[in-house]
């Protein structure tokens, strides 16, 4: 076997993600999630569905979403030859096409020509005709119509707009003005704006060592050194700054006022200080553990 779901559920579970997390947030059924882990092909619905499956779920802990796919379809063709099936590799079932020999594409050129004359000749012949048609017909007379005559002296005609009533289905609102190139739409993004995370060439999430939005006279300053690679996932304030690996020998620093919480998923690979002092979160290696910190301290 390829050991594609287990290598799946081993960087799930080494992230402290459960299944029903990830079905949450990309709507697949646990069920199929499962049998992805599993290699149970004969419960997922095939084709393009399976692929998509496996994109989603390597996107949301962050593993490398053609890899993990060109992984899955390793597994899969080791199912089919286990069972007895044919692969389905498309490059098998195609066939080239051959290329056309010289007389027939002298023949194809041939009628294109022969169309495009035909078809020159018979714009040109239909208009001459219509110019010769046009040449003889009458000029036609026209009769000035009779000055009109007021009903009675002293009267002043209708002015045109009286006369004419509005059409209907006409707006008399003005169009609004298009705003000018140079304004800046209220929902463009600021550009150069630091990112919590940033990616890696092997497509997993690595933590950025940013320090926030917030100012340095914020209440609650956090700081996280990784000894071993780590997987951190962060929020400040109620608002989430992300989730991703942190390598070893790198730093986080986050800045709040009022709450941070950390959920760290290898907890002894990782040194905390809060407000310049070190936080004792001891833990064994692998294990998950979710830290809460106020202005007045850690909260367990």
């Amino acid at each position: 076997m390829s050991g594609f779901g287990e290598k799946m559920r081993r960087e799930r579970e080494m992230r402290g993600v459960s299944l029903e997390e990830i079905s949450e947030s990309t709507k697949i059924g646990t069920r199929s999630l499962r049998a992805l882990e599993e290699e149970d092909f004969e419960k997922l619905p095939g084709g393009i569905f399976n692929k998509g499956f496996v994109r989603a779920y390597s996107r949301f802990i962050g593993l490398d979403e053609d890899q993990a796919v060109a992984d899955f379809e390793a597994a899969w063709r080791e199912h089919q030859a286990a069972n007895g099936l044919l692969p389905e590799v498309l490059s098998q079932v195609e066939q080239e096409t051959p290329e056309p020999s010289s007389n027939r594409l002298l023949a194809i050129v041939a009628l294109v020509l022969l169309a495009v004359a035909t078809g020159g000749y018979a714009i040109k012949y239909f208009w001459g005709t219509r110019t010769a048609n046009t040449n003889l017909a009458p000029t036609p007379v026209v009769q000035e119509a009779p000055p009109p005559q007021s009903s009675a002296e002293g009267q002043s005609p209708p002015t045109p707009s009286s006369s004419v009533s509005e059409p209907v289905g006409i707006s008399k609102e003005k169009a609004a003005p298009v705003p000018s190139a140079s304004s800046k739409s209220p929902a463009e993004a600021p550009k150069n704006t630091p990112s919590p995370f940033a990616t890696s060439k092997a497509g997993a999430a690595e933590l950025a060592s940013s320090s926030g939005a917030y100012s340095s006279s914020a209440a609650i300053l956090l700081e996280a050194i990784a000894r071993e690679d780590s997987w951190l996932s962060v929020s400040a304030d109620g608002k989430s700054l992300g989730q991703g690996i942190l390598s070893a020998q790198k730093s986080r620093t986050i800045r709040a006022n009022k709450e941070v919480r950390l959920r760290v998923g290898n907890v002894a690979g990782v040194e905390v200080s809060f407000n310049g002092k070190p936080v004792n979160i001891d833990g064994e290696p692998k294990q998950v553990k979710e830290l809460t910190f106020t202005p007045e301290g850690l909260h367990q």
